[in-house]
């Protein structure tokens, strides 16, 4: 089987500190992994690559988000994206 090889860039703690510095103490975070490198399932145990202000409802779901629905019962929340870790994937 031939991998295909997938870099990304792990971010630090200070990196994190720095993109959640303007938020308030007190917003939930909620953790978007992907299921697969550079994809948009998710999955556990990946590594912060960016991060988003998002909305979700209540009730949506693990990760449920609103897709524009800005009613009632919507809340904002961190969002750090995630990445798989460098390495050599199967394509």
């Amino acid at each position: 089987m031939k991998l295909v090889k997938h870099e990304v860039s792990a971010w630090t703690v200070g990196q994190v500190r720095k993109a959640l510095a303007d938020f308030p103490d007190d917003m939930p975070v909620r953790v978007a992994p992907l299921e697969e490198p550079g994809g948009e399932l998710e999955a556990p145990l990946q590594v912060v690559t960016s991060t988003e202000v998002r909305r979700f409802a209540d009730g949506a779901g693990p990760g449920g988000p609103l897709n524009g629905d800005q009613g009632e019962g919507a809340e904002e929340y961190v969002t750090l994206e995630c990445d798989f870790p460098s390495g050599e994937y199967a394509p």
